[in-house]
């Protein structure tokens, strides 16, 4: 449980989005100090059945508990309990990629959220729903209570969106700078508002994107793999950030393992893992500028995950620039507290660490040893060893015998034995 004090100023967390001056202006004048916590569930439910009394058709409590259930931070309570009145709120949804995708398509149910759509702690929203504000005499404050709620969920900023449920705000939100989401997003119901961040609104509709089965994803095996590696990596860090070739091309490359993404059969991204006691590091991640409106680069990394699990490592580690922080927090990557940035080629990074679940199928001595032996990445399938075993060849198994038994036999099997382990 965390408890946040709002100071009079500066309104940091409104920084990113695009409030408009008359919000800025009212945050900033408030001279009192007011905290913000998450309710627990029986506070949530006493404040929305008052709410209830003064707003009329709200959402259910099975919903709302299911809700907190699922993020226990989506309900704020605003100022202190003074007695003979009720406290103020905020009830907000942090929506994922879909879950933004949905309600800007005009497919996510307010009243009955699909809680798939719907962020956990720790996790960075790509959109924020606001279910509820319910400020009585408190409205300028409860504004300032949305300032370190959006700096500490979006760093970045994201659209804000909500709905107009009383005639009060439905001219106050226009005053505060939300417009019609209809005039970007066509899909967008026709009571749903938006704020976008200072960088814009996202396109979040459901775009003609290359369809999945056109994605493959492999473990590059061959020299030729990994020239086509290196061809989308100097034509993403090399062309377009101006990389020298002995930077980006580190001396690291034949100690890792690298993924390649092709769409359509063509070498379109890539990424490399490393690996050290205790963890993995995920690096050199790049697409090819032509196929950023795919989903390749979370495939790739989604991908290179599952087989670092798969080996039976539970953490990951690895740089980021400020800006594609959030991009990595979709995968469970959060900043490493207390660790400031740095820079090489040219560039800006902070440093990044995740937690990983632990797999099912851990790779681990004890099981089939054929699955030891199998290609990297591959182990669900026979291998060409385990074909070995079932081959008819006589005759090359008893050459191979004659061989061992040489004038020197017992040492020769020993020596050929050490150096197959």
């Amino acid at each position: 449980m965390y408890q946040e004090t709002i100071k009079p100023a500066p309104v940091k967390g409104f920084q990113p989005m695009a409030f408009s001056d008359r919000v800025m202006r009212l945050c900033a004048a408030r001279a009192s100090e007011l905290s913000i916590r998450p309710a627990n569930l029986q506070e949530a439910m006493d404040a929305l059945g008052h709410a209830r009394t003064k707003l009329g058709d709200l959402v259910s409590d099975e919903i709302a508990a299911r809700a907190l259930v699922h993020n226990p931070e989506i309900f704020q309570l605003v100022g202190k309990i003074t007695k003979g009145k009720h406290q103020a709120f905020l009830a907000f949804l942090p929506l994922n990629a879909e879950g933004a995708r949905e309600l800007a398509s005009n497919r996510f149910n307010g009243k009955q959220p699909d809680l798939s759509l719907v962020c956990k702690p720790g996790e960075t929203p790509t959109a924020i729903y606001i279910w509820l504000i319910y400020a009585p005499s408190a409205l300028a404050p409860t504004l300032r209570a949305l300032a370190p709620l959006l700096g500490r969920l979006a760093p970045a900023g994201c659209p804000l969106f909500t709905r107009a449920v009383t005639g009060h705000t439905a001219r106050l939100f226009p005053a505060m700078g939300f417009g019609r989401a209809k005039a970007t997003y066509p899909d967008a119901a026709d009571d749903l508002l938006v704020l976008p961040a200072r960088s814009g609104l996202p396109p979040l509709a459901k775009a003609a994107v290359t369809p999945p089965d056109t994605i493959s994803i492999r473990i590059a095996r061959t020299m030729e793999d990994m020239m086509k590696c290196f061809s989308v990596r100097a034509a993403t860090y090399m062309a377009e950030q101006e990389c020298p070739f002995n930077e980006e091309f580190d001396g690291n490359d034949f100690c890792a393992t690298h993924f390649i993404g092709e769409i359509d059969g063509e070498p379109a991204g890539c990424l490399r893992v490393r690996y050290f006691a205790g963890f993995v590091k995920l690096e050199r991640l790049a697409v090819r500028q032509e196929f950023r409106v795919s989903r390749l680069s979370f495939r790739l990394v989604r991908e290179a995950l599952s087989y670092c699990r798969r080996k039976g490592y539970g953490r990951a580690y690895g740089h980021s620039r400020s800006d594609l922080t959030r991009f990595w927090g979709l995968f469970g990557f959060r900043p490493i507290p207390g660790r400031p940035s740095f820079v090489f080629s040219d560039v800006e990074y902070v440093e990044l660490e995740a937690a990983l679940p632990e797999a099912d199928d851990i790779i681990a001595i004890g099981q089939d040893p054929y699955v030891l032996i199998r290609p990297e990445g591959d182990w669900n399938r026979p291998g060409p060893l385990d074909l070995s075993r079932d081959r008819a060849a006589p005759t090359r198994q008893t050459r191979i015998r004659a061989r061992l038994r040489g004038p020197t036999g017992s040492v020769r099997a020993q020596t050929a034995v050490a150096g197959e382990a």
